[in-house]
């Protein structure tokens, strides 16, 4: 299955609100500029899901232990104590040392290792997994396609490890067996501070993704009432913005925390319409740096933006707010109003 047949049935199945998957695999050659972070380098994910493709070496995974998951280097030496006395995850250093010795990372063989959102993949070829950063309903539609041609109860494994190693250790370490199973992951609280509070990651690696792209179509996705409601429950803002905005004389544009656009209405579509259709993509991908920082910290804090433009002697007034539910920040909408030459001021105090 190439990456576009894939993007149309994974939008098939889960809607245009659920967003998609990292495609991470290894390369010879530096594939892109990524800035060294402090830390643990799953923080680079965030700049994946936004589109921007992720290079990661020894020069800029500045993590010792992340390092050595991502197949890099040796255990450094202090990890079983680390991992025992400081963040006690385990009762002892000996329990570490004998998880690692058939649980551990397999050597990488090239020297980079990439993650690229499946949109901006040419192919599937040559990758270790795909990775789902995603809401437990999105996870429970996966787990549902993961088990539908398999009884075996590791079909689905959840496993001790940090964050990069239920990502990519474990994937990786499967792709050398050959094997079926697919990982559950984010469970590791070192890992869960730099995600939002609902989000898990699901990885199916490549030697199992061969198998399920053929019962995609066949599994739970295809015409059960019982998927229905979770694919409207992860899609709920299509069905909740008011048919009154569809018509209104300015452009209403909505996004979900993602940055993937799920709502335009007509004066949207209409400006944007060299563009082609927009619903499902991500906004981040047209839009600068500059930008991208404010739409971050918009959806962080759940503040608003408001300033005006003049473009082709129109000038237009541009809020955007942070939309939410029960007090959660859910995405963003913004609303593009043109003014008129002259606007009354009334004050009335």
């Amino acid at each position: 299955m190439d990456t576009q047949t894939f993007i149309t049935r994974y939008r098939a199945a889960f809607g245009e609100a659920a967003p998609l998957p990292l495609v991470f695999f290894y390369s010879d050659a530096q594939t892109a500029g990524t800035e060294k972070i402090p830390g643990c380098f799953l923080r680079y994910l965030h700049q994946a899901m936004d589109g921007k493709p992720v290079c990661l070496g020894t020069e800029n995974i500045t993590c010792g232990g992340g390092k050595f998951y991502a197949g890099f280097t040796p255990m450094p030496d202090h990890v079983p104590i680390f991992v025992s006395q400081k963040e006690k995850y385990k009762e002892t250093p000996e329990l570490i040392k004998e998880y690692l010795g058939t649980m551990g990372p397999v050597p990488a063989n090239k020297k980079y290792l990439n993650f690229v959102r499946a949109d901006q993949a040419g192919s599937f070829e040559g990758m270790e997994g795909l990775l789902f950063l995603a809401s437990p309903d999105v996870i429970s539609g996966l787990c549902a396609w993961a088990f539908f041609d398999r009884n075996d109860p590791e079909t689905v494994s959840l496993v001790f490890g940090s964050g990069c190693s239920s990502i990519v250790a474990n994937a990786v370490r499967e792709n050398r067996a050959e094997g079926f199973r697919t990982f559950i992951g984010l469970t590791d609280p070192s890992a869960r501070q730099w995600f939002d509070k609902d989000i898990f990651s699901f990885v199916i690696p490549a030697c199992r993704f061969r198998t399920m792209e053929q019962t995609m179509d066949r599994c739970c996705f295809n015409d059960t009432a019982g998927w229905k409601k979770i694919r409207d429950r992860i899609n709920i803002v299509r069905r909740t913005v008011p048919d009154w905005a569809e018509e209104m004389n300015c452009a209403i544009t909505v996004c979900d925390r993602n940055g993937v656009i799920l709502y335009m209405n007509a004066k949207s579509r209409e400006t944007y319409i060299k563009h082609g259709n927009l619903i499902g993509k991500n906004l981040m991908d047209c839009h600068s740096d500059r930008s991208k920082s404010i739409i971050r910290d918009l959806l962080e804090t759940g503040g608003q933006n408001v300033y005006t433009i003049e473009k082709d002697g129109i000038r237009k007034m541009i809020y955007q707010s942070a939309w939410k539910e029960n007090g959660k920040v859910m995405g963003l909408c913004e609303i593009s109003v043109i003014l008129p030459e002259e606007i009354p001021h009334c004050r009335r105090d």
